[in-house]
């Protein structure tokens, strides 16, 4: 889960998630969301643990991101399921996961309702839900892409969205890097 994703977004930082087998990681991925919980597991045959909201979520946005570029290289011997834009995981079912089972009633998120609140996975339970409300975009994000991350819905694009959107939309996080969307702007923008 968590290795994967790390090295799947160093991969995509270096511009060479072609070296791995695209297809066998893209299979595996999708194994990984649980069809009843709506949330992922980490490896076969473990529970649905919150933090891979963001580990197997992230992964799969970053999967997905890097079919979506513009210059199609990486659409050479793969199989894209999805569209522009779009996660190819149930991503209402993720939120809904996220929403209802691993938030706890006093704040703080948790690994799942069983578990107590913790930092790890309020962090990491915010980012798989901000990756599964934020459409994809190109990436690395342009610097001079003057758009925020505040949630307005004017200048947002969103994917489906679990619940209601005044009280649920959190800021955009970006996928590969796990940080929001306008610091890496800002750190793309001082080279």
């Amino acid at each position: 889960g968590g290795y994967s994703f790390c090295a799947l977004a160093a991969l995509r930082i270096l511009h060479s998630v072609s070296m791995i087998d695209v297809n066998a990681l893209s299979s595996w991925l999708a194994r990984r969301q649980m069809g009843f919980e709506g949330g992922f597991s980490g490896r076969t045959n473990k529970l649905v643990d919150g933090c891979y909201s963001f580990w197997q979520g992230g992964a799969v946005a970053v999967l997905d991101g890097w079919y979506n570029d513009e210059d199609g290289d990486s659409r050479e011997g793969s199989e894209s399921q999805t569209t522009k834009n779009e996660l190819s995981y149930d991503e209402v079912m993720l939120q809904r996961y996220i929403l209802l089972c691993a938030q706890d009633v006093n704040g703080g998120l948790r690994d799942k309702p069983s578990k107590p609140k913790d930092f790890y996975h309020s962090c990491y339970n915010l980012s798989g839900l901000s990756v599964a409300q934020h459409a994809l975009e190109p990436w690395p994000p342009s610097s001079t892409d003057n758009r925020t991350s505040s949630g307005d819905a004017k200048e947002e694009n969103f994917n489906r969205l679990f619940g209601d959107v005044n009280v649920n939309v959190i800021g955009r996080t970006d996928p590969v890097i796990n940080i929001r969307v306008e610091r890496v702007k800002f750190m793309l923008s001082q080279q």
